[in-house]
């Protein structure tokens, strides 16, 4: 699966700021109608640039999936 998220960014497709686990639950739920805790959703490095990036979910914890987070421009 993939969702989308918008951020505001300056040049070089930089983010001011980062895109945050509470912002990708936000999406999960409003793109595909999943309801998950921000604590599930495992981040390697803060996500600070424009792209695809993929994700790991753990909502147990011997149960992981992977999704693709896009981040746009507004």
């Amino acid at each position: 699966k993939t969702v989308t998220v918008y951020a505001k960014t300056g040049e070089n497709g930089r983010l001011f700021g980062a895109v945050t686990n509470k912002e990708i639950a936000a999406r999960l739920e409003k793109e595909l109608g999943l309801a998950v805790d921000k604590k599930d959703i495992v981040l390697s490095e803060p996500i600070k640039q424009v792209g695809s990036y993929t994700v790991e979910l753990k909502p147990y914890a011997n149960v992981s999936c992977k999704i693709t987070v896009t981040v746009e421009s507004l």
